[in-house]
């Protein structure tokens, strides 16, 4: 092999991606949904835009972009992901791969009774259908399942932050668990305010806003919200939602709803950058005194 080959061969090398494990391939899709440009490889804001979930700080997402960029290019790629994650995935390696598999028999089954189903009998139809609502039943199930988890541990993160330090002033105020009288009775301690800040790009202003009076109407219908509103900020795509809820765990079950994780999914089209989500416990008592 002359000096010629050795670098053509040394090039076909270092361009040959990597091979991927079992369950890994989930990560091609997700580079190619945070790709907004469309150029292989994500930038800052987009892997910001993609994997921003409401807990880390701006600062801990770029530290964790540089972790997973190893390459040191300012970019992270799929196999800059696969490789981080890899090394993360514990129990959910099995999860991931099962998936990869019922993902693939389920657009089989799929193929073949989109080819079968107009030449089969009237009962073979009717199995078919029924096998089709409850296969969707189950996996419905299971979403809900996921989804329910995954918002608990999230607000769990974001519900321990605010209860051990509320910064003001830059001084810490501590807020301690203490029932006050109100008025001759008693009620809650605290009751807990959410602020969302959402930068909307300006060709996804008319439907973010249909989105949102959809959320407000629903979340305002919602035992335990006490009060929706939001502000636009002058000449801004700028929305600022402010919610008033009776205590977290009414929260919580607010976070669980369809309503509330179709307005989260729709946000992911409709923001120019990630959501700020902010939460703070405020004594029950000035609500209570404000609305008398």
């Amino acid at each position: 092999m002359d000096c010629s080959e050795e670098v053509q061969s040394l090039s076909d090398e270092a361009s040959t991606p990597m091979e991927l494990k079992k369950g890994m391939s989930i990560f091609l899709d997700i580079l190619r949904r945070a790709d907004k440009n469309d150029d292989g490889k994500l930038s800052f804001e987009e892997f910001k835009a993609y994997f921003s979930d409401g807990v880390l700080s701006g600062e801990e997402l770029r530290e964790l972009f540089h972790t997973i960029d190893t390459h040191n290019t300012d970019n992270v790629d799929t196999d800059e992901l696969c490789e981080y994650f890899s090394q993360h995935l514990g129990e959910y390696e099995n999860v991931l791969a099962a998936l990869e598999d019922l993902n693939s028999t389920v657009l089989r089954a799929m193929d073949k009774t989109k080819k079968e189903y107009q030449e089969s009998t009237h009962l073979e139809q009717f199995v078919t259908r029924f096998l089709l609502k409850e296969t969707t039943s189950q996996l419905q199930s299971l979403q809900s399942s996921i989804e329910c988890a995954m918002e608990t541990t999230a607000e769990q993160t974001r519900q321990e932050r605010c209860d051990d330090v509320v910064r003001c002033d830059d001084k810490e105020l501590r807020l301690e668990p203490v029932e006050e009288e109100v008025m001759g009775g008693t009620t809650k301690s605290h009751i807990l305010i959410v602020q969302r800040q959402l930068s909307v790009m300006e060709d996804e202003r008319d439907e973010f806003r249909l989105a949102l009076r959809q959320y407000i109407d629903c979340a305002s219908a919602q035992t335990g919200c006490l009060h929706v509103s939001v502000q636009r900020l002058a000449n801004e795509s700028r929305f600022i939602l402010y919610e008033f809820w009776e205590h977290s765990n009414v929260w919580k079950n607010h976070l669980q709803t369809n309503y509330s994780k179709t307005f989260q999914r729709g946000n992911v089209d409709f923001l120019e950058t990630p959501e700020v989500m902010t939460t703070m416990l405020v004594p029950a008592s000035w609500w209570v005194l404000n609305n008398n």
